[in-house]
């Protein structure tokens, strides 16, 4: 679940846009950096502006980059993978969306597997803290609320936090709007909208645990290093 297919096309329109407006200096043939006019805009530069600008931004568009469905798919319904299969293509031509996640896909298990672990391992002699770095529609958000609500003692749902860290004012909207579908969530739930990767955003240390979930951000990476210690070569390990 790393960087979607179905941003391809749009990152490739920009950068065929790039070329016809601008003169590509040979040094560009031999470095990591586009030219933009006379400046060289690094990879990472050109990559976070497509991404995040308030303006253009593929997680800015208000119209939802990121797919939600409905209602949960009914599993129980579907003969095996390639029933499966055809209801996901129906599933994205309905919608018209270039992708879903899979905590959106497999919602609502997917995120209550992940409530009952940190349920199941917490320390919940303290209250209990969760961050989400980039949360997309809220539907992780909601459903780990809603299991908690459901299963958790009282006072551990009544006295948790729930911070979702998101760099997309449109996207940290549409979480507020899906959490708020149960009103009792929205005294657990709140929206930082800044870029996690600043740390100055994180004020001072914080001494209490806390879980950290960042279910579209660090999965390959993670599986990158656990494969190249063990076979010494580089794999991208998909979920």
């Amino acid at each position: 679940d790393t960087a979607p297919s179905g941003m391809a096309p749009a990152y490739l329109a920009t950068i065929h846009a790039l070329r016809r407006a601008a003169r590509w200096a040979p040094a560009a043939l031999f470095s990591s950096g586009i030219v933009a006019g006379d400046k060289p805009v690094l990879v990472r530069d050109f990559v976070r502006s497509a991404l995040y600008d308030p303006n253009h931004g593929y997680f800015s568009k208000r119209s939802g980059p990121v797919g939600v469905l409905d209602s949960a798919i009914r599993f129980h319904k579907l003969e095996g993978r390639t029933a499966y299969m055809k209801h996901l293509d129906k599933l994205y031509k309905m919608h018209d969306i270039s992708w879903f996640t899979p905590v959106e896909l497999f919602k609502p298990w997917y995120a209550y597997a992940i409530a009952a672990s940190i349920l199941r391992t917490a320390n919940l002699s303290v209250p209990l803290k969760i961050y989400e770095i980039g949360g997309g529609s809220g539907t992780c958000a909601k459903c780990v609320l809603d299991y908690m609500m459901l299963n958790a003692p009282p006072k551990v749902y009544n006295n948790m936090k729930y911070i979702s860290v998101e760099i997309s004012s449109s996207l940290a909207e549409k979480q507020l709007e899906t959490v708020g579908e149960v009103q009792s969530h929205l005294s657990k739930f709140t929206v930082e909208h800044r870029d996690a990767t600043d740390i100055a955003g994180w004020g001072c240390k914080d001494p209490q645990p806390c879980w950290v979930l960042m279910l579209e951000v660090c999965t390959a990476r993670i599986c990158v290093v656990k494969e190249t210690k063990r076979h010494h070569r580089c794999h991208e390990v998909y979920q």
